[in-house]
């Protein structure tokens, strides 16, 4: 049965063959008069003009643009804190980011920490801080982690000899307007595709594994799970079918949207141990969750083996009578289709040192209250160790 809740999807979405060409107009009906674009600097813009041509829809009505280059993957807040001072001085009044989760999340803390008096990351420390963000647009150019319309931002705060990686922002943090057209994302790198769908994977997953069945959002997670399993080895051998790069680009909206996981408690342990890795390897995100996500799935399958003997039966379709030896079978099925996508499924498959787990796990810990994260299993301090143990081959 689903829990009360209250779900206010604020994002405007564009989407289909040309959806980019739209932003100077929809921006400007929603108010906007000085732009601050941000992007990762990327050889893909500027090889298709994809930038320029944004800057010209903006201007061609009227808008003034401000621009600001070089994100890169694991956000850095050093680039967020240059954003922040950059747009307070232009006056900016609208921020559109042009790229993926990094660049998203990036103009999200810009976008919070330009409403906020302090230092921007005393809004990743307390949430409760975060009253307002500036109007965020997004063209979207690499669907995964469901920024463009999610509420929250992951940021790495690059400050001292260890890095510090966590989420911010709250329900004001959805984007204003999302274009998204799957063309634009033809020309993805196999392995960022890859990293993409996992990612969309996992958070479906974080949702999926609560401790009671959830009926339609348990159905709609279930076929979104498939879907992904169909269409991620496709959008790998066709890279330029407009088909499936337009079902992987929704599935990665809708994915962390929270349209599956209203009235429910969500689980996020996946998400936390793999953000530790990224902070200390600046590994790829979609990469860390498939490098612990099934090893979380071994150590804490016990606590409610019929959860997962469902997840087994009904996403892999596992036909077997017995609740353990089905879930177990999904544990290594879901293992198989990292592997299927060309993503490591330890820490000796992707190449990582082992010998930060200790503070990894002692970090993962450490940001969450009272040290504890999940709800299928509650992971302490000690828990978080087990499983990257469990993760090392």
């Amino acid at each position: 049965m689903l829990n009360n809740f209250r779900h206010h999807l604020y994002t405007d979405f564009v989407f289909g063959k040309d959806a980019e060409k739209s932003v100077g107009k929809e921006l400007k009906k929603l108010g906007a008069t000085k732009v601050l674009i941000m992007h990762d600097s990327g050889k893909f813009l500027y090889d298709t003009g994809l930038l320029d041509a944004i800057k010209k829809y903006i201007t061609d009505e009227g808008m003034a643009v401000v621009e600001l280059g070089g994100v890169l993957p694991n956000p850095r807040l050093s680039l967020v804190r240059k954003g922040i001072e950059l747009a307070k001085a232009e006056g900016v009044d609208f921020i559109l980011a042009i790229g993926g989760g990094s660049t998203i999340d990036t103009c999200k803390a810009v976008g919070m920490g330009c409403c906020y008096d302090g230092d921007v990351w005393d809004l990743a420390v307390d949430r409760s801080k975060v009253k307002k963000m500036l109007p965020l647009g997004v063209v979207l150019t690499y669907p995964a982690t469901g920024s463009e319309s999610s509420t929250g931002a992951v940021i790495s705060n690059d400050d001292g000899e260890f890095k510090i990686k966590t989420s911010m922002g709250g329900d004001m943090c959805r984007p204003t307007i999302a274009f998204e057209n799957p063309e634009l994302t033809y020309t993805l790198p196999k392995y960022l595709t890859a990293c993409g769908v996992c990612d969309m994977y996992v958070h479906i997953l974080e949702r999926y594994f609560s401790p009671v069945n959830f009926g339609s959002m348990d159905y709609m997670a279930e076929g979104l799970l498939r879907a992904l399993i169909d269409f991620g080895p496709k959008v790998l051998a066709e890279p330029d079918n407009y088909e499936y790069r337009s079902e992987i680009m929704w599935i990665g909206t809708i994915a962390h949207n929270n349209t599956v996981g209203v009235g429910r408690p969500q689980d996020w342990c996946t998400h936390g141990l793999g953000h530790e890795i990224s902070a200390m390897y600046d590994t790829a995100h979609g990469a860390t969750l498939t490098i612990v996500g099934p090893h979380w799935m071994q150590y804490v399958y016990k606590d409610n083996i019929a959860r997962f003997a469902r997840y087994a039966r009904e996403v892999y379709r596992i036909d077997e009578a017995d609740d353990e030896k089905a879930a177990l079978a999904g544990i290594e099925a879901t293992k198989e289709f990292y592997k299927k996508m060309g993503l490591p499924t330890s820490f000796k498959e992707a190449g990582l040192p082992t010998d930060g787990i200790e503070h990894m796990a002692h970090q993962a810990a450490a940001i969450k209250p009272n040290g504890v994260m999940g709800c299928m299993k509650q992971l302490h301090e000690e828990d978080n160790l087990a499983i990257y143990k469990l993760s090392i081959e």
